[in-house]
């Protein structure tokens, strides 16, 4: 259970982020991105020729944040990574960064050593199809998608899968989450591990009344910070469960039990 609740967990943090610093057009041929920082480093996962703004922002108060000076960074244009000269200002942060992407549009998959079928990219809520959409070369782990393939209009999701010590790890590139993006990936990830389909829809920023509506049985009503509905199609039969992650706590729902763990 305690595993579960974790991955549950990464999984609503991934989310979030995902929702709350979307890759969109702001200008004619730039493409801005925010992204995590780790150990004085962040990747952009696309490839830019040219970087025109760098900022820190803290994740806790928004309208704070520092932009940076060209000296006080650099960007590998071949895999896509940023380093930070100076110490970071923030306990909890992210960077925002806009430029001119590469072109054709160009993802470096820097930890991903998998074969090529643990990939899954979505297009428009379709599944992209090697050799047609994009090509990747595992010795150089670039994906590379068609050059009349514009990221960034249209809806985009990638996800692949990375062995850690602590077991099997997804790392996702992404500006859109929606139902049936979650369906097709709950079946791709099926095949790749077998087991039950599980697929996690997101509802965070929804109200809990409608998601109590949508599932039948009664969740906590104060806000959470994210929310997910977990279905489990096992056997012909189908299990539903919510998380609502709060500060200090997570609140698992069923139709017949409610359960509260700490979040640490």
């Amino acid at each position: 259970m305690k595993r579960r609740l974790f991955g549950l967990i990464t999984f609503c943090i991934i989310l979030s982020a995902a929702y709350a610093a979307p890759f969109t057009l702001s200008q004619s041929n730039s493409f801005p991105v925010d992204t995590e920082i780790i150990n004085r480093e962040a990747s952009t996962y696309f490839i830019y020729d040219q970087i025109d703004t760098v900022e820190i922002i803290n994740s806790d108060r928004k309208t704070q944040k520092i932009k940076l000076k060209k000296d006080e960074y650099t960007y590998d244009t071949s895999t896509g990574k940023l380093s930070f000269k100076i110490q970071i200002p923030y306990e909890n942060c992210y960077v925002h960064m806009d430029g001119i992407p590469a072109r054709p549009y160009t993802c470096y998959l820097k930890d991903f050593e998998g074969h090529k079928s643990e990939l899954l990219v979505i297009l428009n809520n379709l599944t992209a199809i090697e050799k047609k959409d994009y090509v990747y070369d595992p010795a150089k782990k670039l994906l590379v998608f068609r050059s009349d393939i514009d990221i960034s209009k249209i809806s985009y999701y990638m996800v692949y899968y990375v062995q850690t010590a602590n077991g099997v790890v997804s790392k996702q590139i992404s500006n859109d989450f929606n139902d049936t993006i979650a369906e097709l990936r709950a079946r791709h990830s099926q095949e790749l591990f077998g087991g039950p389909l599980v697929i996690y829809k997101d509802r965070t920023g929804v109200n809990p009344s409608k998601i109590a509506k949508e599932v039948g049985f009664k969740i906590p009503l104060l806000m959470p910070k994210s929310c997910t509905i977990c279905e489990t199609y096992d056997n012909n039969q189908k299990k539903v469960v919510v998380y609502c992650v709060y500060k200090n706590k997570v609140v698992e729902c069923s139709e017949n039990k409610t359960t509260e763990y700490r979040n640490y």
